[in-house]
């Protein structure tokens, strides 16, 4: 599952008029939102003998991923057991004790509401006053 940003606009801009200590800022901050839905993910992931819940990684393991114009995190579930957890966060009809299906999605969207705003804030926030 890949999110592209709303209003990309905004960091964009906040980016431009921050120079090279705005990416670095940014890059913290995409980490910091990665960390948050994670930490959802892991309340909401089904529990059965814990190997799924274990199996929860953000990549990479420090900072973000950089290809290009694009700086990235991935965030996933599965190992060795990718099929089972394909399973069990698509069926929308199994029950489950603890946690629920959509277990990754559900965070990530709720994570993407207001990412842009928050991302921005952090980089006008933190390069105030710097020299561009």
């Amino acid at each position: 599952m890949k999110i592209v940003f709303p209003d990309l606009d905004r960091i964009q801009r906040a980016l431009a008029a921050s120079g090279p200590a705005g990416v670095k800022v940014a890059a913290r901050a995409l980490r910091n939102e990665a960390q948050e839905a994670f930490a959802h993910s892991q309340d909401e992931v089904p529990v059965d003998t814990g190997a799924l819940k274990a199996s929860g990684r953000i990549r990479p393991e420090t900072g973000v991923f950089e290809r290009g114009n694009e700086v990235y995190v991935e965030i996933t579930y599965g190992g060795s057991a990718t099929e089972y957890s394909i399973y069990v966060h698509e069926n929308l009809q199994a029950n489950h004790p603890h946690g629920k299906a959509k277990y990754l999605e559900d965070p990530l969207t709720r994570q993407v509401t207001g990412i842009a705003g928050r991302i921005a804030d952090k980089i006008e926030r933190e390069t105030k006053g710097m020299l561009r």
